[in-house]
């Protein structure tokens, strides 16, 4: 749950007692919706649990607060129907955090970084060890010294790998894979039109940010501390305009093809109050825009 991740040690005891105490069992909508995109990307719902977190938003380091961790699905109903506001979005939301559980989510990236940045600590310890002894007079004469610089070395080797896959973007990379299959598997044009919608308004909202200035009588922000929000904010940024042209090329190979409740919405503006899904009213406005728009387009 990456969400869980990165909040900060604290935060993350008061979000998993917040959870354990105030969960609730999911509404059906919501709980339908879950259950297609864990089959779609891969997965058999009947081995999650469904729950709804009341305020669950407040702890939640993520836009959207919904998450799959373990063998469950947390979603915040109340916000993040707000937050989402269209379907296409909320059924990405859910798209996504499949695929990431379905790839293992960020425990199998930390176990598979630390377990490289370990084969890399103890391959240097050895080698410095063994090359040394044959070498070195020195460290033929005293093993124990010897033994301290291979322990060492196999400690700094361990940091500097660990730094030098955070620098390469290995965690990016890992995020922009995740974000691109939990596209293809939407394969809706409408979808990719709310979600595309909705990155923007991220991207805005992101660009929009500055610097939160110190409270009268306080002392101004260390200097640190604002190159890691410039560093934070620009990044953000690209990986936003990365996302939109990810969508961009998602959209294109869809083909003009929909999902079954934009198609329903589409053909009759009832379909909403019939689908069993968290269908808000924007999206039957939208499907409305849309099917007057298709003559003109086609």
């Amino acid at each position: 749950m990456d969400g869980l991740y990165f909040t900060a040690k604290a935060q993350f005891h008061q979000l998993a007692t917040h959870i354990s105490l105030y969960h609730e069992d999911a509404s059906p909508t919501y709980r339908t919706l879950g259950e297609a995109c864990l089959q779609l990307a891969g997965l058999r719902p009947d081995r999650f649990t469904f729950w709804n977190v009341p305020n669950m938003s407040g702890y939640f380091n993520k836009a959207l607060p919904l998450d799959i961790h373990g063998g469950y699905v947390l979603v915040d109903e109340a916000a993040v129907k707000a937050a989402a506001g269209t379907y296409g979005v909320l059924r990405y939301a859910y798209l996504a955090a499949a695929v990431r559980a379905r790839a293992g989510g960020r425990w199998r990236y930390d176990f598979t970084t630390m377990n490289a940045a370990l084969c890399m600590g103890v391959a240097s310890g050895f080698a410095v060890l063994s090359v040394g002894r044959r070498r070195w007079p020195l460290m033929r004469r005293r093993p124990v010294g010897a033994i301290a610089v291979g322990v060492t070395t196999c400690f700094v080797a361990v940091v500097a790998t660990r730094l030098l896959l955070r620098a390469m973007g290995a965690g990016i990379t890992h995020a922009r894979n995740s974000n691109r299959r939990a596209l293809e598997k939407l394969r809706c044009v409408d979808c990719y039109d709310d979600v595309a919608r909705y990155t923007e308004q991220r991207k805005e909202e992101v660009e929009a940010q500055r610097v939160p200035q110190p409270q009268p009588g306080m002392p101004p922000l260390p200097e640190a501390s604002l190159r890691q929000f410039e560093r934070l904010s620009a990044l953000q940024v690209q990986l936003l305009e990365s996302n939109l042209c990810e969508i961009r090329l998602a959209k294109r190979r869809a083909n003009s093809q929909l999902c079954d409740v934009h198609r329903g919405l589409r053909d009759d503006e009832q379909y909403a109050v019939s689908a069993g899904l968290p269908i808000q009213s924007a999206d039957v406005a939208l499907a409305r825009e849309r099917a007057r728009q298709l003559p003109s387009g086609g």
